[in-house]
């Protein structure tokens, strides 16, 4: 193996390090079990925003929720690949993966132990 040659293991990306990074935010958290948990295909980024404030005992109506939604929380979970954010139809839908899945799974159980 020449210097410039790196093992194939550290030339692939961390997903499960990159998901658990993701994940380590409970807004995000909240975020993906109601798109995981919806009855639709697609959440509105204002269904988002009121079960968030209702959650989170927002006195704003929301507001505050709202523009971190847009400006932090969704674009982060895009980048991730995790979900699809079209800001025109205000829509967000949850692309979920198996490793996504079991992850979530387990952080679900331990979200729901602390309750």
């Amino acid at each position: 193996m020449s210097t410039f040659d790196v093992p194939s293991s550290q030339q692939e990306p961390d997903r499960v390090g990159a998901l658990c990074a993701v994940l380590a935010k409970e807004r995000r958290r909240h975020i993906l079990y109601a798109l995981r948990d919806a009855d639709d295909t697609a959440v509105t980024v204002e269904e988002l925003v009121q079960l968030l404030a209702e959650q989170e005992g927002a006195d704003d109506g929301g507001e505050r929720i709202e523009r971190c939604l847009y400006h932090v929380s969704l674009p982060t979970l895009a980048d991730a690949g995790i979900i699809e954010h079209d800001r025109r139809s205000g829509c967000v839908r949850y692309r979920p993966t198996p490793l996504l899945e079991r992850l979530l799974a387990q952080v679900t159980a331990l979200d729901q132990r602390d309750l």
